[in-house]
């Protein structure tokens, strides 16, 4: 079994890949591919002059969107687990942050 460090590693590396992923198709759907456009994208035509674009690469904007939607659920899925790794971390930062340690209670520094 991986170690906890290789895993969390492996886990942000594959966050990071992920989300560069979710950044080029959501700029390819928005400025080459945009919706109600007729295929004349936002002035990133590649040197075609007025030509239509209806696919980049061979795929449609519907198809570059299908890409997008997995990639978002794969970069959800991630953080899930990024969360679920560093749970610990997270509970004791918060218990820091509102002034809770595990020797002392919020009513024992009432009682004085």
């Amino acid at each position: 079994m991986m170690k906890r460090g290789t895993v969390n590693f492996i886990v942000d590396v594959v966050s990071f890949i992920d989300l560069l992923g979710l950044a080029f198709t959501g700029v390819i759907m928005k400025y080459i591919l945009p919706p109600g456009s007729g295929g004349y994208g936002r002035g990133f035509r590649g040197g075609r002059g007025t030509e239509q674009i209806k696919q980049l690469w061979s795929m449609s904007r519907h198809e570059w969107g299908t890409i997008h939607f997995y990639l978002a659920l794969l970069f959800v899925f991630l953080m899930i687990v990024h969360i679920i790794l560093h749970w610990e971390w997270i509970k004791s930062y918060f218990k820091t942050l509102f002034g809770f340690s595990r020797e002392e209670k919020p009513c024992n520094k009432l009682q004085g």
